[in-house]
């Protein structure tokens, strides 16, 4: 009931803004168009109006049963579109780990290569400065013939001695009793000379390993990566067939979507025209009372005696006279809902005669069962929602008398009974004639 209360006011709220706005340009019958119906046309334009809203709302209730099969539908498309997304990201989550590592490896590549150069570098260096070394030997070496010729022609005859025993000019000079001959600093400039050749030997030969290992590190790093790019080849490959899945469930999503909107649409129009019925059957109504009292003995004077209390025994009132706003309307009456009030007697509020007793309705409308006692002196009281009605048009009853049983009929959201008391036609608040009791 709480639900149903809630969408209606919703409802009369967007009525009221489309009023409001120019949308709905004639909530109501014109006057000029009722004022020339008799009471069973009026009867029969009512009968009409909540036939077709009885058609509406069936419609509304196949639409509901459509939008709950569609959700259901929808729903799991939008589970599984969520999982899929998660299945994308993870795969794109790997994908981009695996770019980090490709990263990575390059840059260890990139170092390697770079220290490959350098050792090249190096190694460029170290055969020019043996080159260097070499030419200077070899000068040195030129000089030191210089050195023997003029031993030969001073007249030293162990010179020939010398080099006939010598493999090579270095041992030469280290054997030979010629190097005493040869100043210290020539002999300690040869041996240094000697001495960085053989460094510049070692050191080429220990840049060649290096720059060997080196290789072999870089091409295991290049191997890896090949791995590397396999692996990421097949996530990425992965990660297409997971967005493809992905791309058909968003397609899924948003055709549900659009029919649950459409459906949606579809069912708010109606509700609308429901809304602008119920309307129309509450000014045809309110004609059909003023009708039937226009047509009742005017001239009549009012009962004696006080009102009495419609259900004694219940008090609490669900909703007062005056200002609704949970319906957004006037509410033209009491509503008595004690629990238990189901079945109970409604009894007259005061004499007077039976000039309407609806028995009846369709479910969902208007005030359902109810009847209409003329109290004379242009009073009248209304007793709606009834769940059965035990008296008749014409009849004469006296305060106190039974008119029915309190029900749920009509547009109601629990058994209560809707009280109203009317003068000339108008609304008054109950509680100005009666007392709780």
């Amino acid at each position: 009931m709480k639900i149903k209360r809630i969408i209606r006011t919703a409802l009369s709220f967007l009525m009221v803004a489309a009023i409001n706005v120019g949308i709905v340009t004639s909530y109501a019958p014109s006057v000029s168009a009722v004022s020339g119906m008799t009471e069973q046309e009026i009867r029969d334009e009512i009968n009409r109006i909540e036939q077709e809203n009885s058609d509406r709302k069936e419609e509304i209730d196949r639409i509901d049963g459509e939008i709950a099969d569609n959700q259901e539908t929808f729903d799991k498309i939008s589970l599984m579109l969520g999982e899929q997304k998660n299945e994308v990201d993870y795969y794109n989550n790997l994908v981009y780990y695996k770019n980090e590592d490709i990263k990575a490896m390059q840059a260890d590549i990139d170092k390697k290569t770079s220290e490959i150069n350098e050792l090249n570098d190096k190694l460029a260096k170290a055969d020019a400065d043996i080159k260097a070394a070499e030419k200077e030997n070899a000068e040195n070496l030129e000089k030191f013939a210089q050195i023997i010729r003029t031993m030969y022609t001073s007249g030293n005859s162990d010179v020939f001695g010398v080099l006939s025993g010598a493999t090579d000019f270095y041992q030469l000079m280290v054997s030979s009793e010629i190097v005493g001959n040869i100043t210290e600093k020539n002999y300690e400039f040869m041996n240094q000379l000697k001495a960085d050749i053989k460094q510049l030997e070692a050191d080429k030969n220990t840049y060649k390993t290096d720059k060997k290992v080196l290789e072999e590190k870089r091409d295991l790093l290049e191997g890896n990566m090949k791995i590397l790019e396999d692996e990421k080849a097949d996530l990425v490959t992965l990660q297409d067939k997971a967005q493809q899945k992905a791309d058909g469930y968003q397609a899924d999503y948003d055709k549900y979507q659009g029919i649950l909107n459409d459906l949606q649409y579809e069912q708010d129009n109606l509700q609308y025209l429901v809304t602008v019925g119920e309307a129309e059957i509450e000014a045809f109504e309110e004609q059909l009372k003023e009708l039937i009292i226009q047509n009742t003995q005017q001239g009549t004077t009012l009962q004696e005696g006080d009102w009495i209390w419609p259900v004694p025994g219940f008090s609490y009132i669900s909703c007062y006279f005056g200002w609704d706003y949970d319906f957004w309307r006037m509410h033209k009456g009491i509503d008595i809902g004690d629990w238990g009030i189901y079945g109970s007697n409604i009894y007259a509020t005061k004499g007077g005669t039976v000039i309407i007793a609806e028995d009846w309705y369709i479910p969902g409308y208007s005030y359902g069962k109810y009847v209409v006692v003329d109290h004379g002196g242009l009073y009248t009281s209304t007793y709606a929602h009834m769940d059965t009605v035990n008296v008749y048009v014409g009849q004469v009853v006296e305060k106190g008398d039974v008119l029915g049983t309190v029900g749920n009929t009509g547009y109601s959201t629990g058994p209560h009974l809707h009280f109203e008391i009317r003068y000339d036609g108008e609304p008054v608040d109950p509680f100005g004639y009666v007392e709780i009791y």
